[in-house]
């Protein structure tokens, strides 16, 4: 059964300790400056392009991280800390009123969240819009709808799902829709809970998946965009494999399908995707491990496309990691075009860039961030000596 509620969340800066007296008085000078420059700043957008880098890490130096990218040669350049913050692991842009808007998801210790948004300023500052707190609500991943108007985030401890009103200044809302997912699958050290991790906005706006690596189910929501409101879809969910821990979804370019990646045992599962009932239904089983390598052992990470969809990204995690690249046929199957093993660990989450040309990878447990050429005819990808050190990258977001 799933059911919904609403949850009250007092807004508070999520970073750092400080005291009521000294926190208030701080929350009043913020929000004087913040609405200060967000009066005074240019609506033109920047005029070279941005890298945003999120980290897992806590801290002084945590944070979320901006860096001018050069397309030219793939470089970063004036990398450096944009908002200190502590665990924003996850980001989503949008444009509201003719301002950018950044978005981040936070994992707070004391099994507390947060979700902020901030204003983003012509060389790539942020100045804060809103924070918004909440309890036993881990924001793993969140996702901004195609009309800004709405942050969909998913929970992996608490295994819920929330949908936020976003104002057209970047103000965040009371929360609209909360469901508790319920159920487990037959993994005894993984699934013995829902743990709801990615979020995939539909092409045309109008549905949302949420995949529950706990539970083997990719829940179908029905959106309505203008309210932020979320409405259990019939049927309410799609089943991957038993055991198969369904961890992000990505909805093919054409729209006719969506991948999900599933972590437990190392598959992608393609789906045909039904716009006009939210429905999915099961085409092909993919392997991302290598032949004769236990799935099992390792665990499947992220799923990302090129712009044209003739190629899909994944990665393996733990006991082999690497990047796999695959084509993409006429009826979306996939074939394997290359294992990459990228000589660090744990790609946590990979970003294309416009071009097409290059190919920006969080490694989470090496503590960097690394830039590989990529081939757009074929696919591939190579690496490059454009390496930067970034605490616990776990995000990377063209902006």
């Amino acid at each position: 059964m799933i059911t919904e509620k609403t949850m009250t969340s007092p807004r508070r800066s999520p970073f750092g300790l400080m005291s009521r007296r000294t926190f208030l008085t701080a929350t009043a000078a913020a929000a004087t400056l913040a609405t200060t420059k967000l009066r005074a700043a240019p609506t033109a957008p920047a005029p070279e392009k941005l890298v945003y880098i999120g980290s897992g890490a806590n801290g002084p130096a945590a944070g979320i991280h901006v860096a001018t990218w050069n397309p030219s040669n793939g470089t970063l350049s004036n990398l450096r800390l944009a908002m200190q913050a502590d665990g924003a692991a996850f980001l989503a842009t949008t444009e509201l009123s003719g301002k950018r808007i950044l978005f981040a998801g936070h994992q707070l210790p004391a099994k507390k969240g947060a979700l902020s948004s901030y204003q983003i300023g012509p060389n790539g500052d942020l100045t804060m819009i809103d924070t918004m707190i909440t309890t036993d609500f881990d924001f793993v991943h969140t996702a901004v709808d195609h009309t800004g108007q709405a942050l969909i985030t998913a929970s992996y401890g608490s295994g819920k799902v929330l949908s936020v009103k976003v104002s057209s200044d970047g103000t965040l809302g009371k929360p609209v829709s909360q469901f508790q997912l319920t159920g487990h699958g037959p993994n005894a050290s993984r699934q013995l809970a829902p743990h709801a991790h990615g979020v995939a906005i539909a092409p045309d706006n109008r549905f949302v998946l949420i995949n529950d690596l706990g539970t083997d189910r990719i829940m179908i929501y029905k959106l309505n965009a203008a309210t932020a409101e979320l409405t259990p879809n019939n049927p309410p969910y799609f089943e991957t494999a038993p055991g198969s821990g369904p961890r992000h979804t990505a909805f093919h370019p054409s729209g006719k399908w969506a991948y999900s990646i599933n972590e437990l045992d190392s598959t992608i599962t393609q789906m045909g995707w039904n716009a006009a009932t939210g429905i999915l239904t099961l085409a092909a089983n993919t392997p991302t491990m290598p032949a004769g390598a236990d799935a099992t052992a390792g665990r499947a990470g992220e799923v990302v496309f090129d712009k044209t969809g003739r190629f899909l990204y994944a990665c393996n995690r733990a006991s082999i990691d690497d990047i796999v690249v695959y084509s993409v046929g006429n009826r979306g199957q996939l074939t394997l075009v290359q294992h990459l093993n990228f000589g660090g660990k744990e790609a946590r989450h990979y970003a294309i860039s416009s071009d097409g040309t290059y190919f920006i990878l969080a490694e989470q447990f090496s503590d960097k961030v690394a830039v590989f050429t990529r081939n757009p005819t074929t696919g591939t990808l190579k690496p490059t000596a454009n390496e930067y050190a970034v605490q616990n990258p776990s995000c990377i977001l063209f902006a």
